[in-house]
């Protein structure tokens, strides 16, 4: 029954010329992915990765992951609007993705050559004489202008219903999350009537904390938090960033039901004394939800934690994925399943990147 039911679930990927892989392949991933690494390796752009591919159903959902991907990382309070496709690898034209049976090609022109078909239209011969992507899908592709990209993505394109099935991928930054996004994610938690999940769950953390309340503005959605012996509600960025994180993490694992969840430095914001707390709540929800999740970070405090936890719930479907540069710079991983990872951490062996 498991099996059928983690069809979607990401089992290898291949990546050439994003970021800072210039080749690279893993496979053999499970439910719960932890990943380790050295601090400038590759755990973020890996993920991100990952996040790209799933989210790019087709050309156009493809145009607006890359924005996505590109506003994420630079400010999006610039007031100039000034962006950069920071996404290749190096001085790279073209990029490629490969997860499990599907293909994602970016390629990039200053100018296009004449046999690129999307020119030939009349409506489209403007692309030839300015910066353009051409996005590749599977079998489907079409070139878009890099401006109409960064400025405009195709948000609004979508296939037919019968032939598109919607995907629910999450991505909680090492940032503290904004309220409106954790709104967002607490909406999808009142569809699936999981409110008390979240209120419960917090508890556990705070035992103070009654529940969460959203108030609707005429411009926005307040966050509060309704405790012990206070009448009246509090604002949730009145408290400390940790609450906020449990909230971002605790809404999207739900939020993300059927789907993906990546998760940035988990570790930020949490004190060390609630790891166990949280990993049991990730491992047992992600399980309920049918939800694939990874994650990264660099606390070694946090890995021990998540093989403790792992190993007392007996859950057999996760993995430690380690990332590393080898002698020549390249980097590679070692994805360990639940019986190799316990094995590691029992010869007292470094799992933090090698």
């Amino acid at each position: 029954m498991k099996e059928n039911k983690q069809e979607h679930f990401i089992k290898n990927i291949k990546i050439k010329n994003f970021k800072c892989f210039k080749e690279f392949k893993a496979e053999g991933f499970g439910r719960v992915n932890l990943i380790g690494g050295k601090n400038n390796v590759g755990k973020t752009a890996f993920m991100e990765a990952l996040e790209l591919h799933i989210a790019s159903t087709d050309v156009f959902a493809l145009t607006f992951s890359l924005y996505r991907l590109v506003r994420r990382r630079q400010s999006s309070n610039r007031r100039d609007r000034y962006f950069e496709l920071d996404f290749m690898y190096k001085d790279s034209s073209k990029m490629q993705l490969n997860v499990n049976t599907k293909k994602i090609v970016v390629e990039y022109y200053d100018e296009l050559p004449d046999y690129i078909e999307d020119i030939s239209d009349e409506q489209n011969l403007h692309l030839k004489y300015e910066p353009s992507l051409k996005l590749t899908v599977n079998n489907s592709e079409k070139v878009f202008s890099v401006n109409r990209i960064i400025d405009r993505p195709m948000i609004t394109r979508r296939p037919p219903d019968d032939l598109r099935k919607e995907i629910q991928v999450n991505f909680i930054s090492s940032t503290t999350t904004e309220e409106r996004e954790i709104a967002i994610l607490y909406g999808k938690l009142i569809d699936l009537n999981k409110e008390d999940f979240l209120d419960a769950s917090l508890k556990l953390f705070d035992k103070n904390i009654i529940a969460l309340k959203q108030k609707a503005t005429e411009r926005d959605v307040v966050l509060k938090l309704l405790l012990e012996n206070q009448e009246l509600p509090v604002l949730l960025s009145s408290l400390g960033e940790g609450i906020n994180r449990y909230i971002a993490i605790l809404s999207a694992i739900w939020a993300s039901k059927d789907g993906f969840l990546f998760i940035d430095e988990i570790e930020n914001g949490i004190h060390y004394s609630n790891y166990d707390k949280l990993w049991e709540i990730i491992l047992k929800v992600s399980e309920d939800a049918n939800c694939q999740l990874f994650i990264s970070t660099h606390s070694k405090e946090r890995i021990e934690s998540y093989a403790r936890v792992a190993k007392r719930l007996e859950d057999e479907e996760i993995t430690m994925v380690m990332l590393a540069r080898n002698p020549n710079n390249e980097l590679k991983a070692l994805v360990y399943d639940d019986k190799m990872f316990y094995s590691e951490l029992e010869q007292d062996h470094e799992v933090r990147g090698w």
